[in-house]
């Protein structure tokens, strides 16, 4: 993964790196098991201090996306299931000597798993995503891409709630899945989106003009706060750019003048034929595709 640090940046170098890293990952750029530039590389390739990565790094690892492995370096974790053959044979083995042990019988065994098998008849996609703009974001990006319907819940509400799963085929963000393993009722599943590629995206995109107006647009602040990131790591000027949260007053005010206007997929809609608009999709395109598939197979049981 190509990495954009600025030591002019008002962002820190030391933050760059997390946030760099941390949505590698989560597109996917930054597979786990993949081994990540040693500190010294690292400081010597963009003239930083070796604490400045180690800091960066520590920091990662306390979140349990990347680990240490002595004399080996740091590696991005794995927190993948094994989907071999051999994966599945073990995990079917551990599920029944688990059921065994709790006391149930062959035949109870038998028809709850016949029953989580059964195909269903999904009527669209549930979204559980607590963070209220973000996950409209993703319910605007689902329902464009797939056709299909889609609603949102909180994992507050999901966890309480069993009925939201009906006829629903469950979709959250990478970073969900710790949670919502132990929260599944029997016989679902959940897709787990990977967020979208930051270099795929921006290859291709002509560089600004030095004295461009450059504004960053979203009802998401999260969104606001990592494009403007990139753009300060690209070497883009701070004086050039501008943040806007829709959910403000006036947050249009201004962006008229602007040369080019940054955005995610709903913003976008607020800006129709606009020719200066970049919009970024929080989606994946392969997590996107993944769904389409879902889609196109749910609506043969219609």
């Amino acid at each position: 993964m190509k990495l954009w640090l600025s030591k002019n940046s008002e962002v820190p170098v030391r933050d760059q790196l997390v946030a760099q890293i941390t949505l590698g990952i989560a597109s996917g750029d930054l597979p786990p098991g993949n081994r990540l530039p040693s500190t010294r590389e690292l400081a010597r390739r963009f003239n930083i201090h070796q604490n400045t990565v180690s800091s960066a790094y520590r920091e990662l690892a306390a979140k349990g996306v990347v680990e240490f492995k002595k004399g080996s370096g740091v590696f991005i974790a794995k927190g993948e299931i094994n989907t071999e053959s051999s994966g599945l044979q073990q995990l079917v083995s551990r599920f029944l000597e688990l059921a065994t042990s709790a006391g149930y019988s062959s035949n109870e065994i038998k028809e709850h798993i016949q029953k989580a098998l059964e195909p269903r008849s999904p009527n669209g996609f549930l979204v559980i995503e607590s963070d209220e703009a973000l996950r409209e974001i993703l319910l605007h990006e689902i329902r464009a891409g797939t056709g299909a319907n889609a609603d949102g819940t909180t994992l507050e509400e999901f966890s309480t709630v069993e009925e939201f799963t009906a006829k629903r085929h469950l979709v959250a963000m990478f970073d969900e899945e710790e949670k919502l393993k132990y929260l599944l009722p029997a016989g679902s599943s959940c897709t787990y989106l990977k967020a979208n590629s930051v270099p795929t995206s921006m290859s291709g995109e002509t560089r600004p003009g030095k004295e461009d107006l450059i504004v960053i647009a979203s009802g998401w602040d999260k969104f606001l706060a990592f494009a403007k990131l990139f753009l300060l790591a690209a070497n883009v000027d701070a004086t050039a750019l501008i943040t806007r949260l829709t959910n403000e007053s006036n947050w249009k005010r201004g962006i008229d003048q602007a040369a080019m206007v940054v955005c995610d997929p709903l913003t976008a809609m607020e800006f129709p034929d606009d020719e200066r608009v970049r919009v970024f999709p929080l989606i994946a395109e392969s997590s996107l595709k993944q769904l389409q598939g879902l889609a196109a197979n749910y609506s043969r049981f219609q």
